[in-house]
């Protein structure tokens, strides 16, 4: 609040001792005319005796010129004619020094003005004038009809509405900065039914008295001006108004030199937080130092008084950036909901220490848990958060984090322990530190270093929504280096296990450490060169696997032939490959090399006209696509398998150079993929109608290299030797069929078994923030394990969906067709309007997976089972204030497509 109060005292108040020219009001002569009843006033032209004494002003005046007559605008005829009567007052020689003019005075224009209404003009259309029914409201209510009356005129003063983007989830705050350069350019205009002068210092204008100045309006009905004390008293329905605040005050007494105030019975709007509410007294008692007597406020929009805080005395310190508050108590739907004596809290944006909002929630493992976070702020570049934490069924789990940074580096230290579990009488915990340096704009470090205790740490001691879906707790070191045509990255890498479906091979191999190096240059030659270069060394450590050390090299050369509406890609690459292995099985030997030519061509066409469908002009294209890839066949299987699997087949995996991910193995090709694209582009907006891919590779020859080899893998079930002369017809469609409903589909058709093989179907209806509803199906069958164990048949339904008067309803269900039963789901109602959210939702989920293997430990019978579990959690937000309970925002961006958490 002192951000309000300080701009109406130092912006606009202080503005009126450069008001308009003090001067006798007698030097006028007005009269009406009969015919125009306009009111024509003329200085006098008679000449007046100018005293000998100093001036009151330092100013030098210029002698009197006769000014240029001031018209009257005529009253309009549905107003009633206002009753102007201009009195002379008894005349005082003026001390003027002796100079050789005195500049003309401006014409005043004097407007005409309602008698039961002020001259301000309305900068919002507003909508009928109405309250909230508080018949149930156990308190009385927070503001009676009079003061929302006068909030709904301070609401219809300003230039924008503050509460316009407050129900939508794509909230951008507005700029409310006051453009200060236009005000000091701008002139001050004053305008009164009746103004009086006395002795060039002391002005009263009183009756509709209006002050503007650019964005700066002011109202009252008396104001006096006292130029020797630097005094402004205004009295009577005191509003003002500018782009960053709205206030209306009985009195109020400014002492301009001392930077001092005194206000009463005060109402503001404050629209970029946005806030309003009131104060029974407000002094200033400096520039820095300010103080209230019984404030009460509130984020709700006018005539909504959902909720607000009291307190009977505020103050708050600008210089040190704290406010504290005596006997504050807030107050929701009329119920008294918390009190304290005495609070401390930032005044602005400066890091105080104290007590956060607490957070709450149940989980089926745990039970109820309460946290309630202290923040310490230790120095302006560290910090630390303690968040103890406790479980109904498990006991007191502490915790909290460090953040520091210097003008190199940032970074966060966390660390959980919980002293003893009170299910598995033992200690658990869990760390963590993630650290940045950036030495130079080329280059950098990053540390990220991660631990716990055990596999289920996460799952038994984290909640329903902070379950991870990630199977390893990975830590990283890194250094890179990056400038044009050249970069750099060295890593050591590790990884901690916690999904205990996973055993011996399944588990990552560890770099310890990586070293790659790449140079790119384009020559600009008569036929344009494309080169790049690429290195790489790891050393791989695994606690029961073969380790080794391989380097690998792949130098290559393109030559990009194109016009505007083809092009032509031949590529050529050579990739080398050494290993020295450390425990080679017996037999085998410990140093290998590979190195195999790659060459490929990518070519494509790309064709368009104009058509019109449904009265819609659109652009339609088509574009053909052939990729070509040969590399030939060698023996690869005594390489041990690192960091290598098998890509997913999809539509954009055609036009790989190895369906092999990492380096272990390059695949044996001889084939051509052959692709169509065509789409319908609506060219005024860019908006893609429709797009529709559809491609299929063609083998001259079978695949033999597979990730089988000499060291057993469980990979090797999923790449077998593959002998059909072509894969799976693969499809891909999406649509944005409005602006707010688009399909996103795929489909894979096999030709030598007739049988669709993948499949995905999506269909989205977005209009934010209040409707969302998502339709999802994801089937995928893997041949290679007749008992279909392993494929996958799965529905995904998501939305978020208005029910009544703000209530919504919220959920996300992810069901196995397979196995008939939910995979992922949760369900709740959320209520918004523009001064609180609440939110309640119940989840469901499949935790702590165990893996089914049989006796031989074949993949092909591998089955990983879950336990269902669930948790409640609910939120409530008071906007402008604080929250309690878990986050969901971040939950529900993750959950639920296109819904964006407000910014």
């Amino acid at each position: 609040m002192s951000f309000m109060f300080r701009r109406f005292i130092l912006v606009c108040l202080p503005s009126l001792s450069a008001s308009v020219s003090l001067a006798d009001s007698s030097a006028w002569n007005c009269k009406q005319d009969a015919q125009t009843k306009q009111w024509v006033c003329l200085g006098d032209t008679s000449q007046k005796a100018v005293a000998e004494s100093e001036p009151s002003a330092s100013i030098p005046i210029k002698p009197l010129a006769e000014p240029a007559p001031a018209v009257i605008e005529p009253v309009k005829p549905e107003l009633a004619k206002p009753d102007v009567r201009i009195q002379p007052i008894e005349k005082k020689p003026l001390s003027i020094p002796r100079a050789e003019s005195i500049t003309p005075i401006p014409p005043v224009t004097v407007k005409a003005c309602d008698s039961e209404k002020s001259c301000a003009s309305r900068k919002l259309p507003l909508p009928p004038f109405e309250t909230q029914d508080h018949s149930f409201r156990l308190l009385a209510p927070i503001f009676d009809h009079e003061q929302e009356r006068v909030f709904y005129n301070l609401y219809g003063q300003l230039k924008h509405d503050p509460w316009e983007n407050c129900l939508s989830l794509t909230n951008t705050p507005r700029s409310w900065a006051a453009d200060h350069a236009l005000r000091n350019q701008s002139p001050l205009e004053v305008t009164s039914n009746y103004s009086e002068i006395f002795d060039n210092e002391i002005g009263t204008y009183s009756g509709q008295v209006q002050m503007d100045r650019a964005d700066q309006h002011a109202e009252a009905h008396i104001a006096n001006y006292d130029s020797v004390s630097q005094t402004l008293d205004l009295h009577g329905d005191v509003y003002y108004s500018e782009d960053e605040i709205a206030l209306h005050s009985d009195t109020a007494s400014l002492q301009l030199d001392s930077d001092q105030a005194t206000l009463r019975d005060t109402l503001f709007i404050y629209p970029s937080t946005p806030l309003r509410g009131l104060a029974k007294a407000v002094y200033r008692d400096s520039q820095t130092l300010s103080h209230y007597k019984d404030v009460t406020y509130t984020s709700c929009k006018p005539g909504n008084q959902d909720w607000a805080i009291h307190a009977s005395e505020l103050k708050l310190n600008k210089e040190t950036g704290k406010g504290s508050a005596k006997h504050t108590w807030l107050e929701f739907k009329g119920v008294p909901v918390f009190y304290s004596p005495y609070l401390a809290f930032p005044a602005d944006n400066r890091r105080l220490s104290g007590f956060l909002a607490p957070s709450f929630g149940n989980t089926q493992t745990s039970g109820f848990n309460i946290m309630v976070p202290y923040y310490w702020n230790i120095a302006p570049n560290y910090d630390a958060t303690l968040s103890p934490r406790y479980f109904t069924k498990r006991g007191v789990l502490l915790g909290g984090d460090f953040r520091y940074l210097s003008e190199q580096s940032r970074g966060i230290i966390s660390a959980e322990y919980m002293p003893e579990d009170s299910i598995l009488n033992t200690d658990r915990y869990q760390g963590s530190l993630k650290h940045t340096t950036i030495f130079t704009p080329n280059l950098s470090a990053n540390l990220d270093l991660n631990y716990v205790s055990d596999k289920n740490y996460f799952a038994e001691l984290g909640n329903a929504l902070s379950f991870p879906n990630f199977s390893f707790v990975k830590s990283e070191a890194n250094v890179n280096y990056v400038r044009p045509g050249m970069s750099f990255m060295t890593r050591v890498e590790s990884y901690q296990t916690i999904d205990a479906s996973l055993k011996g091979g399944q588990i990552p191999y560890r770099r310890l450490p990586q070293v790659n190096l790449s140079f790119n240059h384009s020559f600009a030659t008569p036929i344009a060169l494309d080169t790049l270069f690429e290195t790489e060394m790891v050393n791989f450590q695994h606690g029961s696997l073969v380790n080794g050390q391989r380097f690998n090299i792949k130098p290559s050369i393109s030559v990009p032939l194109q016009t505007a509406s083809t092009y032509v890609t031949p590529k050529l690459a050579v990739q080398h490959t050494q290993y020295w292995l450390n425990n080679p099985n017996p037999g085998l030997s410990s140093e290998l090399d590979r190195t195999l030519p790659i060459v490929s061509v990518d070519s494509g066409l790309f064709l368009e006209r104009e058509v019109t469908i449904a009265d819609t002009g659109l652009v339609h294209t088509l574009e053909p696509r052939l990729f070509y890839l040969y590399i030939p066949k060698t023996d690869q299987s005594q390489i041990p398998l690192f960091d290598t699997s098998v890509y997913d087949f999809w539509y954009s995996s055609m036009f790989r150079e190895n369906r092999f991910s990492g380096s272990d193995r390059i695949q044996d090709a001889n084939q051509i993929t052959a692709a169509l694209t065509t789409r319908l582009v609506e060219p005024s907006t860019g908006l893609e109608r429709l797009r529709f891919s559809i491609g299929e590779i063609f083998y001259f020859r079978n695949r033999e290299v597979t990730l089988c080899g000499e060291y057993p893998s469980s990979f090797c079930a999923i790449s077998p030797v593959e002998t059909a002369t072509q894969s799976p017809l693969a499809t891909e469609l999406s649509s944005q069929l409005t602006r707010h409903i688009s399909i996103d589909g795929g489909l894979q058709w096999d030709p030598d078994t007739n049988s669709i093989v993948r499949g995905k179907a999506a269909l989205h209806f977005v209009n934010q923030p209040d409707q969302i509803i998502n339709l999802g199906y994801l089937y995928r069958l893997n041949p290679l394990i007749p008992d279909r164990s392993n494929d996958i048949t799965q529905s995904d339904i998501s939305f978020r969906w208005p029910i009544y008067d703000n209530w919504y309803g919220v959920g996300r269900w992810q069901y196995s067709w397979l196995y008939n039963n939910t995979q992922d789901g949760f369900i709740g109602v959320e209520k918004e309007n523009c001064c609180w959210r609440f939110r309640v939702i119940y989840r469901s989920y499949l935790n702590s997976l165990n893996p089914v293997i049989d006796a031989n430990q074949q993949l092909s019978n591998y089955v990983v089972e879950g336990t269902q579990q669930s948790g409640v959690f609910f939120q409530i937000e008071l906007k402008g204030l604080t929250g309690i309970g878990e986050k969901l925002d971040n939950f529900f961006e993750s959950s639920i497509y296109g819904y964006r958490k407000p910014d």
